[in-house]
């Protein structure tokens, strides 16, 4: 994960998704916006440092 210590399953508990579900977003599939934000503050970074250009243009 980006923070060193980080699992997914440990993602999964901080953000209250399944780590099956952590896996795929994380494979960058069933990504959305709204998701990435709550993975991106969990971990304490910006939603363009983990997924640069993925949301390129969304507001």
């Amino acid at each position: 994960m980006l923070r060193k210590g980080i699992t997914q399953f440990a993602l999964a508990d901080m953000t209250g998704y399944s780590q099956s579900h952590i896996s795929k977003i994380m494979n960058g599939k069933d990504l959305y916006l709204s998701t990435a934000q709550e993975i991106a503050s969990a971990l304490g970074y910006r939603v363009d440092y983990i997924w640069p250009n993925y949301f390129h243009g969304y507001r």
